[in-house]
């Protein structure tokens, strides 16, 4: 399939009541992760390695950070004259409201899909950790003659999740039936959010769905019409996580000190770009301590980190103890601190001697810019 054949949209506000902690300044797509990269990173970079150049962010509110990130798109190979990122922003006119779901979200971007100039769109949420093959799913969605092939997961499915689209299918991977408001826990095979579908049959079941007053793309579009469209599965057997609350967070930063996990997130044949920023390499004193960490450059340990995430400029000082904790950007902790299962925001300051523990169930969080 040619590169210009299909766009990408990516919803950047999905399920930000979610994560509320770290969405209160800032998207969903935003949210930092694995010490150097954005959520969005991945979306962004899935759709490029699938040669997707042209890529339009729909965006709600809080989205200061999200356009300081990706700026122009030139760490993703996307700033050009002709596709490339652009910001889509509510449109608002006339005393119109912020968009309430995916439909008006959609609606709001009908310029971006009717002046894109491609065969397909292919729809991402920002919540979504995975690296998903999109050249093979265009293939295949061309191959079985479908008008909407939607990404599939089999698994248990996540709590608070009541969007997830729980999808049956036949031997040909049609999906006949599809539900929402499953049981936490159960194993279902269920959607991930990401979406292909030809641009003309978006553009007519968007106009249909708003101006009926529809809220939601999957439930009252999708859903209803599984029998009427010929709707497909495409399976993403690797690892997968739908950000479904802080505790999410945690399990899907803690899993990237797996080995395993670690490969099937950043393969080699399918990079995960992000936003660089050159500094020095991380300096360990004579009395730093660590192990099973995953560990960005330009941090400062003198003391003792395990099983542990660092974000860029950390600084642990001499005899402070960092177990299960997932430091961010500029986090400073002071000499002899001893804290575990602790997750803090930016340019956190932790106070000499502080002793600040949380559990697997209930993470001690510290807001962006907090000092404790």
């Amino acid at each position: 399939m040619r590169t210009t054949a299909a766009a990408g949209i990516v919803f950047a506000n999905s399920n930000d009541n979610l994560l509320r902690n770290l969405t209160s300044q800032r998207s969903m797509a935003s949210v930092p992760f694995g010490a150097r990269y954005r959520l969005i990173d991945f979306s962004l970079s899935n759709l490029v390695n699938a040669g997707i150049a042209n890529i339009g962010i729909v965006t709600k509110e809080n989205y200061r950070s999200l356009m300081d990130h990706v700026g122009s798109g030139v760490h993703w190979d996307l700033d050009r004259k002709n596709g490339g990122l652009r910001i889509l922003p509510p449109y608002l006119a006339n005393g119109i409201k912020r968009y309430s779901g995916t439909v008006d979200a959609l609606h709001g971007a009908k310029d971006f899909i009717e002046r894109c100039n491609c065969d397909y769109i292919v729809l991402c949420a920002a919540d979504i950790l995975a690296n998903v093959d999109i050249s093979a799913l265009l293939k295949a969605h061309v191959e079985t003659g479908a008008d909407i092939t939607t990404v599939y997961h089999t698994g248990m499915l996540p709590p608070n999740r009541d969007d997830a689209m729980i999808i049956s299918l036949d031997e040909n991977s049609r999906i006949t039936s599809i539900e929402f408001d499953g049981v936490a826990g159960a194993v279902k095979s269920y959607g991930i959010g990401i979406t292909v579908i030809a641009r003309d049959l978006l553009s007519k079941l968007v106009n249909d769905a708003y101006e009926n007053d529809l809220p939601s793309f999957n439930r009252n579009v999708l859903a209803v019409k599984v029998g009427q469209l010929k709707i497909f599965g495409f399976e993403h057997s690797g690892f997968v996580t739908l950000m479904n609350g802080t505790d999410s967070y945690y399990k899907a930063s803690m899993a990237l000190l797996d080995t395993d996990v670690r490969r099937q997130l950043f393969n080699s044949n399918r990079p995960i770009y992000t936003k660089t920023r050159d500094d020095m390499p991380t300096r360990y004193g004579t009395k730093a301590n660590v192990s099973n960490c995953v560990i960005a450059d330009g941090c400062v340990i003198n003391g003792i980190v395990k099983n542990s995430i660092l974000f860029r400029g950390v600084t642990v000082e001499k005899g402070a103890v960092v177990e299960n904790c997932i430091l961010m950007q500029e986090t400073a902790v002071g000499a002899n601190a001893q804290i575990d299962n602790v997750i803090a925001d930016k340019n956190a300051v932790i106070g000499e001697n502080m002793v600040l523990k949380g559990t697997n169930e209930k993470h001690f969080f510290i807001k962006k810019n907090q000092i404790v």
